[in-house]
Order: C-alpha cells, then sequence, then structure tokens
C-alpha cells in the first residue's frame, strides 16, 4: 500500500518576520491569507479586466465576460476556502497559532512612522506598560 503515486500530506507552515521577538508560529489568519495570495475578500479580476474590454460592446460578448468573472471570483473563493480551512487545521494542531492583542500591537507600532495606526499602538503599548521598541515591561 502507499504506492509510488501516495504523496504524504505534508503541509508547509509559512514563517513571517515578527518584531520583538515574537515567535515565528504566531500568525494571524489575514497574515496567513495574504502569504496564500488570497488576503482580499474578493479576486478583483473584473477591476483588471474592465478598462478598454472590447468584449463589452456586444450583448455576446458581455455574456462571455459575465461567464469568465463568475468563474474567476468562484475560482478565488475556493482557494480563499481552502487556506482558511488549512489554517483552522493547523491551529487546531498547535503548528501555528494566532497572536494575542499584545502581539499585534506590537506588529502595528513597528509600522511606518508617519501612521496614526502606528503612534495609537505604541500609546496604548506605553498605557499598557510595554516598550514597544522590545516589547518587554517598562521599568518603572
Amino acid at each position: 500500500m502507499g504506492g509510488r503515486g501516495a504523496r504524504s500530506a505534508r503541509v508547509r507552515i509559512p514563517k513571517i518576520n515578527n518584531p520583538v521577538g515574537i515567535p515565528s508560529n504566531a500568525i494571524t489568519e489575514d497574515e496567513f491569507l495574504g502569504l496564500r495570495g488570497v488576503r482580499d475578500v474578493s479576486s478583483g479580476w473584473v477591476i483588471d479586466k474592465l478598462r478598454g474590454n472590447r468584449q463589452l460592446k456586444t450583448e455576446r460578448g458581455e455574456k462571455r465576460f459575465i461567464k469568465e468573472a463568475e468563474m474567476a471570483e468562484k475560482t478565488y473563493q475556493e482557494k480563499r476556502n481552502k487556506a482558511k480551512q488549512e489554517y483552522k487545521k493547523l491551529v487546531a494542531e498547535g503548528k501555528i497559532r494566532d497572536k494575542t492583542p499584545v502581539e499585534k500591537r506590537l506588529v502595528k507600532a513597528h509600522g511606518h512612522p508617519d501612521l496614526e495606526a502606528t503612534h495609537a499602538s505604541r500609546r496604548m503599548l506605553a498605557k499598557m506598560g510595554i516598550d514597544w521598541k522590545t516589547g518587554k515591561k517598562l521599568k518603572k
């Protein structure tokens, strides 16, 4: 059994760079979906194809375009749902875990310094008594 054609069900666990020593197995579902290329709610296929599309000038071409758009969206949603199920399975197996609220704030605090979200995360961490640069408790 398990002949030449059988494959082992090895799942590749993604690793992302995290600031201040957050474990590499801590990953949010959104980050996981982004690594799989399905972060957005919709594929965006139609947006890419609309500009200058000559098919839309005829009724027959419009029907074909709509059919292609529906197929592209269906394929994307299947891929997205598969990635979501994979994330839930890896969490259930304990191979990866979701980030804690503090870890999420630490990641945001290391964002671009011009963004308001970065400054807000830094203020929230300071109120919690955590140094955003190191992730450790502030000394009083």
